[in-house]
């Protein structure tokens, strides 16, 4: 963890020269990431090294060489709210630092026109007063690493119903933000369950490469495996769910695509149906529960009776006051 640490700090001094040439000190740099003077000396000293970053110091004022780097990429005022919304979106999905959300952003904000730059700007400067986990920026990382190169690992993953972890070689075939969770999971190849299974990464307490290779089936695409999804959960066959909404909310029905499949049908009293083909899971059903008394399930009466359970459930509990 305490390289992880290291790591994260030398990439912000990274872009904290690029973005200040011979503005800074070493006196400087130690006051602003809190550590000692010989610290940041090493760090600036890896950085040009091993890292082949062309760091300088003049009048004892460090920067970074500009001429070593790439043209700025130059970007729209669309492709640049764009850039914007992106970084908002990872602050409201995952609520937590992560030094390479953190870089990403800073770089792409220094190209930015200037008041979409400081909103980023403050937008990340938000993000690293949030808690940081170790353990998850850990494993992340060596998932995407053995995605990357298609290496196998073996994982400890404790399940949700599970009472304690269980040591599983997965071959990793997609990462997949899911925004309602505010987690991220792996869809990947389990030789335990042999088939393809969905890992929650917070789950998973430890992770190993091994240097077994794989190969991810060519007619494996995502954005098909998801395609019956209402979340992350893909489970069973695709169903026509049929949902009517009240007048009072079938303006926000209607200008809002909850899913590719949807198809809506207005009717004279002002209500909505929504017609969808989707799986039937919790997930559905938890949504279709968010909106009380202004949704009845039409069809499939599997899911309307279940629906009606839940209802009446809530109502004994509630009763018992």
């Amino acid at each position: 963890m305490e390289r992880l640490k290291k790591t994260e700090r030398m990439l912000r001094i990274w872009l904290l020269l690029l973005r200040n040439p011979l503005r800074f000190t070493t006196r400087d740099l130690a006051e602003k990431f809190d550590v000692n003077v010989r610290t940041i000396y090493r760090d600036l000293v890896t950085l040009g090294t091993e890292l082949m970053v062309p760091v300088y110091e003049e009048r004892a004022r460090w920067a970074v060489r500009e001429e070593h780097f790439l043209p700025p990429i130059r970007f729209t005022v669309s492709e640049a709210l764009n850039i914007f919304l992106a970084a908002r979106l990872m602050l409201g999905y995952s609520h937590r630092y992560d030094p390479n959300v953190d870089s990403t952003f800073s770089v792409l904000a220094s190209v930015l026109p200037v008041p979409l730059r400081e909103q980023v700007q403050k937008t990340l400067d938000w993000m690293r007063n949030l808690p940081k986990s170790e353990v998850y920026l850990s494993v992340l990382a060596k998932l995407a690493e053995a995605w990357t190169s298609r290496r196998r690992v073996k994982i400890t993953y404790r399940s949700l119903p599970a009472a304690k972890a269980a040591e599983r070689i997965i071959e990793p075939y997609f990462i997949e933000p899911a925004a309602p969770g505010h987690s991220s999971y792996v869809i990947a190849y389990c030789h335990r369950a042999g088939e393809l299974r969905i890992f929650k990464v917070e789950r998973i307490e430890a992770i190993e490469l091994t240097d077994e290779a794989y190969t991810i089936p060519a007619d494996f695409d995502a954005n098909r495996y998801f395609k019956g999804a209402w979340g992350i959960v893909v489970e069973g066959e695709e169903q026509t769910v049929r949902l009517k909404f009240s007048p009072e909310i079938a303006r926000l029905m209607e200008e809002t695509i909850w899913h590719p499949s949807q198809v809506l049908e207005k009717q004279a009293d002002g209500s909505v149906i929504m017609t969808l083909k989707v799986f039937y899971t919790y997930e559905l059903v938890t949504w279709i529960l968010g909106w009380g008394e202004k949704v009845e399930v039409l069809e499939p009466e599997e899911l309307r009776k279940e629906v009606l359970q839940t209802a009446k459930t809530m109502v004994k509990i509630y009763q018992k006051k």
